[in-house]
């Protein structure tokens, strides 16, 4: 085989990996935030670490696996915790409060920092 006809090759191969990472992460970006969920978590200074580390622990099989998550981020404040989950819609997010990653996981394993009850609330989003 010429090297100009390998080359050629190796181009397309690169011009195809390209083109596949473009429209993944394409398709990937479409996911729209319309409602958030926000839980309020009452945690001592001292067991913020600990409580962090059960965010970072569920933060990607959250992303994965629940239907219609866009995002989680952890908020903190001198006087509490928030954790903020996006979602595609208010059912979705709504429905998170249902799951086994929610009730048997994330719930078990703060439950021993937690000073208070959470606080749940949901939001939609804005569009104009």
């Amino acid at each position: 085989m010429s090297i100009k006809r390998k080359l050629s090759i190796g181009v397309l191969f690169a011009f195809a990996a390209i083109t596949f990472v473009t429209f993944t992460s394409m398709t990937m970006d479409k996911k729209e935030t319309t409602a958030y969920l926000e839980i309020t978590l009452n945690i001592k200074q001292e067991n913020r670490g600990s409580a962090a580390g059960v965010y970072v622990k569920y933060k990607q099989p959250f992303l994965k696996q629940i239907d219609g998550a866009t995002s989680k981020e952890l908020l903190i404040r001198t006087e509490d915790v928030q954790v903020l989950h996006g979602f595609e819609s208010e059912d979705k997010a709504n429905a998170y409060l249902s799951t086994t990653l929610f009730e048997n996981d994330v719930v078990r394993e703060l439950k021993p920092f937690l000073e208070s009850a959470p606080e749940v609330r949901i939001y939609s989003v804005f569009k104009n």
